[in-house]
C-alpha cells in the first residue's frame, strides 16, 4: 500500500467515522484496524492527529464542492441559468450534506487556528465567488441595489427547497402529498421567486 493510498484511507474512514459519531465521538484506534495499520503510521502521516486530520477532510471536501460550484458559475446564457445551476448543487446526496453538516458541527471542537483555516477556505472559495456573481449583477442593473450579502444569503435559504426531504425524517413519503416535481423545476421556480424579487425596479 503506498503513502498516498494509506493517507486517503485514514481520511476517508476518518469521514465515514465523524458523519456516524461526529467529531467528539471519533475513534483513531478504529480507523487504524479498519486500515490495517498500527498508530505510529497513523501520526507518521498525521503527526497532529485528530485535528489535523479533521482539517484535511474538511478540506477536501470543501474543494469537491468548490470544483462544482465553478463549474456551475460558468454555464452559458446569463445569470439566471448560472443561478439555476447554483440551485441545483443543493441536489447532493444526503450522506454528503449530512457529512457537511457535522464538519461545520465540528468547529466547535477544533482550535481557533484550525477552524480559521477551515472556515476561511469555505468563505474563500464557496461564500466569494457567489457573493461577486451578486455585487457584479447589481453593478449590471440585473438585480436591485441591495447588500451582495442579503442578496448571496436569501437566495442560499431558498435554494434548500431544491434538496429533497429525506425519507427517514419527518412527515412520511406517503403523507407529503402530491408528486414532488423534479429537481429542475424546482431550481427554475426557485430561481424565478428569486428574481421577481430582486430584480431592479424600473
Amino acid at each position: 500500500m503506498s503513502p498516498e493510498s494509506t493517507k486517503e484511507q485514514i481520511l476517508d474512514g476518518f469521514a465515514d467515522q465523524l458523519l456516524e459519531y461526529g467529531y467528539r465521538g471519533i475513534s483513531l484506534k478504529t480507523i487504524t484496524e479498519a486500515v490495517g495499520i498500527k498508530r505510529p503510521s497513523l501520526y507518521h502521516h498525521f503527526p497532529d492527529g485528530k485535528e489535523q486530520i479533521y482539517a484535511q477532510v474538511a478540506l477536501r471536501r470543501i474543494e469537491e464542492d468548490i470544483v462544482r460550484l465553478e463549474a456551475a458559475l460558468a454555464v452559458e446564457g446569463g445569470l439566471r441559468e448560472q443561478l439555476v445551476a447554483l440551485a441545483m448543487l443543493h441536489t447532493d446526496d444526503a450522506r454528503k450534506a449530512a457529512l457537511d453538516q457535522r464538519i461545520y458541527d465540528a468547529t466547535r471542537y477544533v482550535s481557533d487556528e484550525t477552524r480559521t483555516k477551515v472556515s476561511s477556505r469555505y468563505v474563500e472559495g464557496l461564500l466569494a465567488p457567489v457573493r461577486n456573481l451578486m455585487a457584479a449583477a447589481v453593478d449590471d442593473g440585473l438585480l436591485r441595489d441591495a447588500d451582495p450579502e442579503l442578496l448571496m444569503q436569501t437566495f442560499f435559504g431558498m435554494s434548500s427547497a431544491v434538496q429533497d426531504i429525506p425519507e427517514d425524517v419527518g412527515m412520511p413519503a406517503a403523507q407529503r402529498g402530491g408528486n414532488r416535481p423534479a429537481a429542475e423545476v424546482i431550481a427554475e421556480r426557485v430561481v424565478d421567486l428569486f428574481l421577481e424579487g430582486a430584480a431592479r425596479r424600473a
